[in-house]
């Protein structure tokens, strides 16, 4: 039980609450460029969302021009450290602006969609997590309409972002990650690119892995994210507990492994990347260092595209 305990901890995020009232100094923002927000009330889901967009370079200057989005979950962890998980945060914006500027990825406009705090894990899952009972009824079938009926109309009426699917891409972490591939294999005209990290498989008893077995069509491409020890090994473990997490471990990299087999043999089958980071936990600091991959992966500019000056 220890064992699924910590694994759970490993595996999905806790949902987010708002930090205690204290003398201590307000927290300085680590945003690089341009993040504003809008607050939307969902048709979907009860209560409002925050939603906060990354502006690329130039944005302001750039006309009609509109841009590639990626729209991403748990959306507080994105950007700033003052909102991020536990003071963590992915590094979108810092990473995005690099690559923008030194001209391996085109100029993208990437929106956080905030998570529901207690409500996250309903929100985002499909199937029942069987190493977190608590969770509640999930409805997470329900997360493409939100997407697609709340978030995208709100974002396109406020910013220059493509109505494309071919240059519209989806992201998540953990819960995220499996909300993401939910929607890539029940609803994949909505998007065209996929960023999938760290996702729990083991929701539904390993029912995302079946679903991806059917799959007909999906986004172009779809990046798969996971670390070799997702689940950390405490400090002093006895031997049972260290094989045992050892063995969960080494199974969600095979059920990584099976995923992208899965998703690569669909009718209409996508380009997937798997990245396998074999010393890599859970978390937000292994989700940032392999985010350049994952982005230039999604977004990168072809050879010919590198040499056409920007304008």
């Amino acid at each position: 039980m220890m064992v699924a305990v910590m694994l759970a901890a490993a595996t999905a995020v806790p949902a987010q609450v708002p930090p205690a009232v204290s003398s201590a100094p307000a927290c300085r923002s680590s945003v690089v460029g341009t993040v504003r927000t809008i607050t939307l009330q969902s048709k979907v889901f009860p209560g409002e969302r925050t939603l906060r967009i990354w502006l690329p370079p130039g944005y302001d200057t750039s006309g009609q021009r509109r841009y590639p989005v990626l729209y991403v979950l748990d959306g507080q962890n994105a950007f700033d450290t003052c909102t991020g998980y536990q003071g963590h945060e992915w590094t979108l914006d810092e990473v995005a602006t690099r690559l923008i500027t030194n001209g391996a990825i085109s100029p993208i406009v990437i929106v956080g969609i905030d998570n529901a705090g207690a409500r996250r894990a309903n929100e985002y899952l499909p199937y029942a997590d069987p190493f977190m009972p608590t969770a509640g009824q999930v409805e997470g079938d329900r997360m493409a309409a939100f997407l697609a009926g709340d978030v995208m109309p709100a974002v396109a009426a406020s910013f220059r972002v493509s109505t494309d699917p071919a240059e519209i891409g989806v992201g998540g972490f953990s819960y995220g990650g499996v909300a993401t591939l939910h929607m890539a294999l029940s609803n994949p005209q909505l998007f065209g690119k996929a960023l999938i990290e760290s996702p729990s498989l083991q929701v539904g008893n390993g029912q995302l892995l079946r679903d991806a077995a059917d799959a007909a069509t999906l986004p172009d491409r779809v990046y798969v994210g996971m670390g070799g020890e997702e689940a950390a090994i405490p400090p002093g473990a006895p031997p049972a507990m260290r094989e045992q997490i050892a063995r969960i471990n080494a199974g969600l990299v095979v059920g990584a492994k099976r995923l992208r087999d899965r998703l690569a043999a669909a009718l209409t089958a996508p380009t997937v990347k798997l990245v396998i980071d074999p010393a890599a936990h859970h978390g937000e600091d292994a989700w940032a260092k392999r985010l350049p991959a994952a982005l230039t992966f999604l977004f990168g500019l072809g050879d010919a595209e590198k040499q056409t000056p920007r304008r």
